[in-house]
């Protein structure tokens, strides 16, 4: 049987796929930036960096390269430009359009589901949160990412209500001179939620994404209604290098990308039906069950304390949420 090796991820619902991944921690070597575990041992003192170097270091026997088959398009076939914009259609053309002169932001929820099936060229970078709690990443990280390196254009995937959080960050983006090209998926809401538990709480108000140049007095607005709009938009966006370009695509708010409807109807078979049998027994036994956050179980107050008191006794096993002794 083979042994996972998991290195520099985070044991979190989403990639464990909604803790359906079964990963026995008794076969598997996890190292993360702050330390390895190797079965059920840990090494605090051996980060990710320093087990990578050793094995560099290492005297390994290596394996004929193997042939990797050609990857098939993830949207089908080409939308027609007169037809109305997709999520599909859209990413179908964002993974024509990419450049090698450009790195892709992706902020969490559909704009991360869809994003991660575009096909990175070489010399080009992709950049996304860890967590979909990082909602409003993607437009700041921007300005560190073309900061960074002025050779690379930032190509930002972002949802409406990510842009509510942080979106006129464009200011200091205009102020900088800087020239990202902004992607809003308007979805007229909380897509992602909406997969899982519908309801008024996933509404937001409307803005009009494509008029915030009007309101910082720098950059260029469009918006998109059919796949035809939207060549003309990528095309006009490419050739406006002297500031940052913002494409509102408008979409149907219950369309969303084939990644999100299998993560959406998983957890609304966990939120509508029958708990994990697992997660309640880890519940009764060691307090509250870990939150579908992305985020690492977080014990209550009281909980916490306890634990404070008996650190030498315990250990948080990272892919499970569990504590043992």
């Amino acid at each position: 049987m083979s042994k996972p090796l998991p290195l520099g991820c985070f044991m979190t619902d989403i990639n464990l796929g909604i803790y359906t991944a079964n990963i026995d921690p008794g076969r598997t070597i996890y190292a993360t930036s702050e330390r390895t575990a190797i079965r059920r041992h840990q090494f605090g003192e051996v980060p990710l960096v320093c087990l990578m170097e050793g094995l560099l270091q290492a005297s390994w026997k290596r394996r004929a390269r193997p042939r990797i088959p050609q990857r098939e398009s993830a949207w089908g076939e080409r939308a027609a430009g007169d037809s109305r914009i997709t999520i599909r259609a859209l990413f179908q053309r964002l993974h024509e359009f990419l450049t090698p002169d450009m790195v892709v932001i992706a902020d969490p929820g559909d704009s991360l589901f869809g994003a991660a099936d575009l096909t990175i060229h070489r010399r080009t970078e992709f950049i996304s949160p860890a967590y979909y709690t990082s909602m409003g990443f993607a437009v700041p990280a921007s300005l560190g990412a073309q900061l960074a390196n002025p050779a690379l254009r930032p190509l930002v995937v972002v949802g409406d209500g990510a842009f509510q959080m942080t979106g006129l960050e464009l200011s200091t983006t205009a102020r900088l001179g800087l020239n990202p090209i902004v992607i809003v998926l308007n979805n007229h809401g909380y897509s992602t939620e909406r997969q899982i538990s519908e309801g008024p709480y996933n509404d937001i108000t409307n803005w009009s994404f494509s008029k915030v140049p009007d309101l910082l007095g720098s950059g260029r607005g469009y918006v998109v209604y059919t796949v035809a709009d939207l060549d003309k938009a990528l095309q006009a966006s490419l050739a406006n290098r002297e500031t940052f370009s913002i494409i509102e695509v408008d979409l149907d708010k219950y369309d969303a990308s084939p990644a999100l409807t299998r993560l959406g109807q998983r957890l609304s078979k966990q939120v509508k039906g029958k708990p994990d049998k697992r997660r309640l027994v880890q519940s009764r036994q060691h307090g509250p069950p870990e939150r579908a956050s992305g985020l690492p179980l977080t014990p209550e107050p009281a909980f916490a304390a306890s634990i404070g008191r008996r650190r030498s006794r315990v250990r948080l096993s990272p892919w499970r949420g569990e504590f043992a002794a």
